[in-house]
């Protein structure tokens, strides 16, 4: 239990209300409506004493959600056409992290459906028969890695994945997510997520990677998608990430960076907006609060440090207000149904939360010349069991993952170990 629930935590519009502020009141109304009853009687008055053993995590409802969408989704999803491997990653990552069998009838769907995306130029389409794209092959491969296997790892064309990456290089550092397609700080976490796992990691392609993501650092503290755009939650978490991959996070002013992404944590909800004087969102749970692992990182603290964000009231949230107790599965906040991008996002969020995933300061490695610094580097995130912080029954636990690439550790360490016994591409960064 712990003093949470106050209506003195809600925003304050100082007498002049607009659309925005009147829909931030209208998000803490229906938070307050579920959170007063997680309230111990007559203590609301005094700040309120959360009952926290009254919390549950629905797995077994979620599970049957995810499994649902994966047997086929209604016509309404023929938006989703070119994000067909997403489909992929966002079940089976779910039920990895909590801790359900991807059975051998998944598996063999799910390599099969992500193998006919795989284009003869190089790289994964969305669909078939379009355009091979770097959010596509980022999803593929992830879900690769769960599928796991030699079989599954195997059938990714190393050579010609590089050789479409580098297609896709621009001269200020970045890249195209697809041919003539958009340039920002997303398709550089894509690369250097895909090609940390392959083994194809080169010094032309992070050619300047790490002063293109250092550009798009604002006034405010965050990232936005590319030099000059307002910071957001989730390039913020890309352009991080994408940073440790190469070990460059001290490009970018990280007090600053702290600043903004401590702000935000909602007062009132304990969940994470993606951009100043924006409404709550559970996929920020990861956007957001996986950023601060990689953060904690980058400033050397530990464990006894603790986190830069409050990780049970982000709990809370997660498991009071994004679970969807009628169809299963997690949304964005109450009012919204759930779907299978914010089931996943909001269970990686809850796990980081959960457990204290880093780097010991005294004992990491600071290579970032070899090939193999890449892999030792992203394999010496571990678990600190004693910092543990776990809000509800003790079946609330889900699976601790790695917050640079959102996976669980076995899966990804298989998936490192098959690919780095491989040659490599180049002998050096």
């Amino acid at each position: 239990m712990s003093y949470l629930f106050s209506y003195d935590y809600r925003y304050d519009d100082n007498a002049y209300d607009t659309e925005t502020s009147n829909k931030q009141v209208d998000v803490e109304d229906s938070i307050g409506q579920i959170y007063v009853k997680y309230v111990e009687p007559g203590t609301a008055q005094y700040g309120g004493i959360f009952d926290d053993t009254m919390l549950r995590l629905h797995r077994t409802k979620h599970e049957q959600f995810v499994r649902d969408a994966m047997h086929g989704l209604s016509s309404g999803f023929a938006v989703l056409d070119a994000s067909q491997p997403w489909l992929s990653f966002w079940s089976l990552n779910s039920l990895d992290i909590m801790g359900r069998t991807i059975d051998s009838t998944t598996r063999t769907q799910a390599l099969q459906t992500v193998q006919r995306f795989q284009d003869q130029r190089g790289g994964f389409c969305g669909g078939q028969g379009q355009l091979p794209h770097l959010a596509g092959t980022y999803a593929s491969v992830m879900a690769l890695v769960l599928v796991g296997g030699d079989d599954a790892f195997a059938s990714i064309n190393r050579e010609r994945m590089y050789e479409w990456l580098m297609t896709m290089k621009r001269e200020d550092g970045a890249f195209a997510v697809h041919e003539g397609g958009e340039v920002d700080v997303r398709g550089v976490y894509c690369v250097l997520v895909v090609a940390s796992l392959l083994n194809i990691m080169t010094a032309e392609l992070v050619s300047g990677v790490a002063e293109f993501v250092a550009r798009c650092q604002t006034c405010e503290g965050g990232l936005g998608p590319y030099p000059g755009v307002e910071a957001h939650g989730g390039y913020t978490l890309c352009g991080l990430a994408a940073l440790e991959i190469i070990g460059s996070t001290h490009v970018l002013d990280l007090k600053r960076l702290a600043r903004w992404m401590s702000a935000r944590q909602m007062a009132f909800e304990g969940g994470f907006s993606g951009r100043t004087n924006k409404l709550v969102d559970g996929c920020y749970s990861y956007w957001v609060g996986g950023a601060f692992s990689i953060l904690q990182r980058a400033l050397s603290r530990t464990p006894q440090d603790d986190m830069l964000y409050e990780r049970r009231a982000l709990q809370r949230y997660v498991l009071a207000c994004c679970q969807d107790m009628r169809i299963g599965g997690l949304r964005d906040k109450p009012g919204m149904s759930a779907d299978l991008y914010h089931t996943m996002y909001g269970l990686l969020g809850l796990s980081l939360a959960q457990h204290y995933v880093g780097v010991d300061p005294q004992t990491r490695i600071t290579d970032t010349t070899s090939v193999y610094s890449v892999p030792a580097r992203m394999m010496q995130w571990d678990v600190v069991t004693s910092a543990a912080d776990v809000v509800g029954v003790s079946s609330n636990v889900v699976k601790p993952v790695h917050p640079v690439y959102g996976v669980s550790l076995v899966p990804l360490a298989k998936c490192i170990k098959y690919f780095y016994a491989l040659p490599p591409l180049a002998p050096s960064l």
